[in-house]
């Protein structure tokens, strides 16, 4: 690595939290992103200067994206030797910026929500549920934020099908009924996702009902139970494209694609289909599979930095 990127990193390590100007760390957060996403620094590297500036930062918008860039970073650009190490470090440094906002806070509650979505330890999990039962000073946990965390723990495997028909029964809204979804698909077993994959691909489901299942199909700590639906997806793309509206089909075609099974075989079997049965196929059709590959081609790239 450069010695002129070395003394950049270090830099950013050491002062991110500390920029007083706002510009100037939004300008800095954005930067340190890019150098990750192409390949120039080391998840490693990114989650130690995010989660140091994350200690010096107000802003609520900027929060929100660096959490949704560290788990991207974790489940997407990390090794795999690596990965479990790097949760159970984001997750406890989650805890520890929501531990330090004010109660009642946004950032109290964003931290809340990022720490049980990357809950990684027994403990950690433990804590989440002490979240979701109001053990947190000043957290509201409302009606919404509930499925947050029962996802959260469904996920994991901390919850019954019992206590999610009983949150159902005391939430059975129109938003209710599209969590209780995400929860039956995020549930980890191979059922689950045999449920969730094909209401999505063979039924007339609506579009809210088809996002539903797919965030909870799409769970990368789960990706050991998404591996047997790659060769399924690619059966399926061009019956599912021509059989549903541009809408239906293109949730299944984005929405299914296996963004977490980062893998030379992934990109290999993209690859057979886009020159084999997709050669072909609508342009637009085309174009999404092609999206879809590039995000894994990406990860692949950044996660051999990550030795």
């Amino acid at each position: 690595m450069h010695k002129s990127l070395l003394r950049s990193i270090a830099t950013l390590k050491k002062y991110l939290g500390r920029l007083n100007d706002p510009l100037a760390r939004a300008l800095s957060w954005a930067a340190i992103w890019d150098m990750h996403r192409d390949a120039q620094i080391s998840s490693a590297d990114f989650i130690e200067i995010a989660l140091s500036g994350l200690a010096g930062e107000d802003d609520d918008a900027i929060v929100n994206i660096v959490i949704g860039q560290l788990g991207t970073s974790v489940e997407g650009y990390a090794s795999d030797a690596n990965r479990d190490k790097y949760r159970e470090k984001l997750a406890a440094g989650f805890w520890n910026l929501m531990q330090s906002s004010a109660p009642a806070s946004d950032l109290q509650l964003l931290y809340s929500r990022a720490f049980a979505a990357n809950a990684h330890t027994p403990e950690q999990i433990k804590n989440v549920r002490g979240i979701l039962n109001g053990e947190i000073k000043g957290l509201k946990v409302d009606t919404d934020r509930r499925w947050d965390f029962l996802i959260a723990l469904t996920e994991r495997g901390a919850t019954t099908q019992a206590e999610l028909d009983a949150e159902l029964a005391s939430d059975n809204t129109t938003s209710g009924n599209l969590l209780f979804e995400t929860a039956k698909a995020a549930t980890p077993n191979a059922e689950a996702k045999a449920y969730a994959f094909n209401t999505v691909m063979h039924q007339d489901a609506q579009t809210s009902v088809r996002s539903a299942l797919v965030a909870g199909f799409q769970r990368p700590i789960q990706r050991h139970l998404l591996a047997p639906f790659v060769d399924l997806y690619f059966e399926n793309l061009l019956s599912e494209w021509e059989s549903k509206s541009y809408e239906g089909a293109a949730k299944f075609v984005t929405g299914m694609y296996p963004s977490w099974i980062i893998s030379q075989s992934t990109l290999d079997k993209t690859n057979a289909w886009l020159n084999g049965v997709g050669k072909d196929a609508p342009a637009v059709l085309r174009k999404l599979v092609k999206e879809s590959q590039d995000g894994v081609i990406r990860a692949l790239k950044v996660q051999a930095l990550d030795n």
